[in-house]
């Protein structure tokens, strides 16, 4: 009975008014308990074949049947547990031990640990396999080869796809795992196909298929292909095929000529020349059923033994890299100490000129015996005297490094060249008419009132420290009123600023910059680490090979996903946990709300970040077009979500679509826990969990579909 047959098999890319043919009308007989060496020249559409065969591709034309079923069909048990598959590449996760590797494979094909142990010592001996304690990364290519070998074997499967599986091995070792499949496929209903490109290796296959250009030229044994071709190696044939790629009425004389040639019964063994034809008795193949010994518990729609063999192998990954480590730990407390330290605190070492035309040398200044009010309780009177004098003493250099010049000429040369940042100035009559200002009221002359005025000229090419100074001198000068107001015993309403704030009625008068912007910088990090961190494992997987052998051992796309939800899921609310804690203590970060509320929101748009990058993994072929499109998102999100500016200030139409964004909404309902107390049952508050979680539930669909459409 045939193990493979593929009738008419038809397989292009592209698309149907300009398709790439890879194979062209293709039969193929594999008979069970055989060999099959399939030989033919890179880019023939080998590889392209056996993914058809283990239902990894779709023929556009054409049937195939493996085991009796076609592939891919419910119970047909491939891909799955029927099928042990070696591709060309290792794929293998390095961070694994030999040991953990092939007990993940075992487990993902529904082994008991007992069994697993049981054939890993049998694999060990035959194959020479490392150390059990070895990791992958540590092995030698030989030695990974051999192990991905023993990973295909684990579960004796009915059908073994080996493609280029003695490529790097020294001469002896291929010579034992020939000896090996010959003695296997003669006492069992194994069947083998093998691609190699050690020619001489398939004079020991039960059969040969000679490939050329998605066409199956000739199959049958060794000899009595030498025969066809005339030649007396099955490479001479192979390297006649070749060189007559392009000569195909030649080619074809060749084996129409060979077809009319009797040849000896001897070498046409019944197995392998006789084509498996059903008859109308027979009946139809009955559906695979997996042994009852396999562990199969369904657990969150699918099997308990794969989800943890599959987190197992998550963790690992993440944990046996150093730089996953730092990315999932440190990158966190590494990016909140910048923010912290950097963003909202009071600048530093500025240089400010100050320019006083009633002082001629500033030294007087701090001079002790310097009295600057004087009030004579006799005829009620207050004498002012260098008042300029009071407000230097009393600025300090916390703000800015006073610098004395002694000309306004001279301090504005020096904030024109940047070398300050700007330049008080106080007129060469300041204190008399401050006097004559504070005696006279509404009735001073205009002379009066404007050489009593503080003149601040700041650099405005920086708004954001010249506000802050602009802020700290106004500051400054009403304490310096209410100290000469009060010296002069005049009343406390005398003087009066042209603002009167009322009481806040949530937070402080004047917020932090820094206490604004936390919530949306913790979000807007946990969200884009977690997006680059599961893109670059995702894009890892499927470039590495991992990811298709995973689905080829029968675990399913919806599996997988579920595995790594569950593994990011864990990494993520520890995450969050890092994240509040961490600022809290060390930064003294006040939270007037619910901690767990806080966590919940950031690990939900940890989650939502996840799937954004398992969207991008999708959807992208290397981790250069992920970091492009990750990073274009980023900015974008970042600019559009208040963190920088008020949403306030945008036109009316973007604020209504920047509303519907992942950060906008859930950063305000993080600010209104922080600095309003509210809890999760307020309108602020659950909208930003009903936003991220919407978003959540669009990438979770657009995954599925990416990665149906993708297998």
């Amino acid at each position: 009975m045939a193990a493979v047959e593929v009738h008419n098999g038809y397989k292009y890319y592209g698309s149907k008014k300009n398709p790439k043919i890879v194979l062209n009308q293709l039969n193929m007989n594999v008979m069970r308990g055989s060999i099959y060496g399939l030989l033919g020249a890179s880019g023939c559409g080998k590889t392209t074949l056996l993914s058809c065969i283990v239902g990894q591709r779709r023929l556009n034309g054409g049937e195939v049947s493996v085991l009796g079923i076609k592939p891919g069909e419910p119970g047909s048990g491939v891909p799955g547990s029927r099928v042990g598959f070696m591709p060309q590449e290792i794929a293998l996760v390095e961070e694994m031990t030999v040991k953990e590797t092939v007990f993940y494979f075992g487990r993902i094909y529904g082994l008991t640990d007992e069994k697993i142990r049981e054939k890993f010592k049998l694999l060990k001996e035959l194959l020479q396999l490392p150390p059990a304690r070895q990791m992958v990364k540590q092995c030698s290519g030989g030695q990974q080869r051999r192990l991905s070998f023993a990973c295909a074997m684990i579960h004796d499967p009915e059908l073994l796809i080996l493609d280029e599986p003695t490529v790097g091995l020294d001469p002896m070792l291929r010579e034992k795992i020939w000896d090996f499949l010959v003695e296997t496929t003669r006492n069992s209903k194994l069947a083998v196909i093998i691609t190699t490109h050690y020619i001489e290796e398939a004079n020991q296959a039960n059969c040969i298929g000679l490939m050329r250009n998605g066409v199956l030229l000739a199959e049958d044994t060794p000899t009595n292909i030498m025969i066809k071709f005339g030649t007396q190696s099955i490479e001479d044939a192979f390297l006649l095929l070749s060189q007559r790629q392009g000569n195909e009425d030649e080619l074809q004389q060749i084996l129409d000529h060979s077809k009319t040639q009797a040849l000896p019964a001897a070498i046409l063994p019944p197995e392998v020349i006789d084509v498996h034809e059903p008859t109308n008795d027979e009946k139809p193949p009955i559906p695979y059923e997996e042994p009852a010994t396999e562990n199969r518990k369904k657990v969150f729609f699918t099997t308990k033994g794969r989800i943890k063999a599959l987190m197992t192998k998550n963790f690992v990954q993440l944990f046996r890299q150093p730089s996953g480590i730092i990315f999932m730990l440190l990158f966190p407390i590494i990016q909140l100490s910048c923010f912290y330290l950097a963003i909202g605190k009071t600048p530093k070492n500025m240089e400010l000129g100050i320019y006083s035309g009633e002082i001629g040398n500033y030294s007087e200044c701090f001079d002790p015996s310097l009295r600057t009010t004087e009030y004579y309780f006799d005829n009620d009177t207050c004498i002012f005297n260098k008042l300029s004098c009071r407000y230097i003493q009393e600025l300090g250099d916390d703000i800015a490094i006073r610098k004395y010049y002694a000309s306004e000429a001279a301090a504005f040369e020096e904030a024109k060249r940047a070398t300050t940042v700007g330049y008080i100035y106080f007129s060469q009559n300041f204190s008399s008419s401050l006097h004559a200002l504070m005696d006279d009221g509404r009735y001073a002359s205009d002379g009066a009132v404007e050489n009593a005025e503080l003149t601040i000229h700041i650099d405005m090419t920086d708004q954001q420290v010249a506000y802050f100074m602009q802020r700290k001198l106004r500051d400054k000068f009403a304490d310096f009123m209410d100290g000469v107001v009060k010296d002069c015993n005049l009343s406390s309403a005398f003087v009066k600023l042209p603002v009167q704030f009322q009481d806040p009625i949530y937070g402080s008068a004047d917020i932090e910059f820094q206490q604004y912007c936390a919530p949306g910088v913790v979000m807007t990090m946990v969200f884009f680490l977690a997006t680059l961190m599961t893109a670059a494992v995702f894009i890892s997987e499927r470039m590495d090979g991992i990811w298709d052998r995973t689905l080829l051992a029968g675990v399913s796309a919806n599996e997988m996903l579920w595995a790594h939800l569950l593994t990011q899921l864990i990494i993520m609310a520890l995450q969050s946990l890092e994240v509040i804690m961490y600022i809290g203590i060390v930064f003294d970060t006040y939270n007037k709300g619910d901690t767990t509320t806080l966590i919940g929101l950031l690990t939900l748009t940890a989650f939502c970040g996840m799937l954004f990058g398992l969207f991008i993994s999708v959807f992208c072929k290397s981790h250069t077009e992920a970091n492009f499109v990750a990073t274009g998102a980023f900015y974008p999100m970042i600019i559009l979500c208040g963190l920088l500016w008020p949403l306030e200030s945008m036109p009316r139409f973007l604020q209504d679509v920047v509303m519907v964004l992942p950060f906008t909404i859930p950063s305000i309902s993080a600010r209104n826990v922080i600095e309003k107390g509210w809890s999760i049952t307020n309108e602020k508050v659950y909208n930003g969990f009903l936003v991220m979680a919407g978003w959540t539930i669009i990438f979770f669909v657009l995954c599925l579909i990416g990665i149906r459409r993708k297998a």
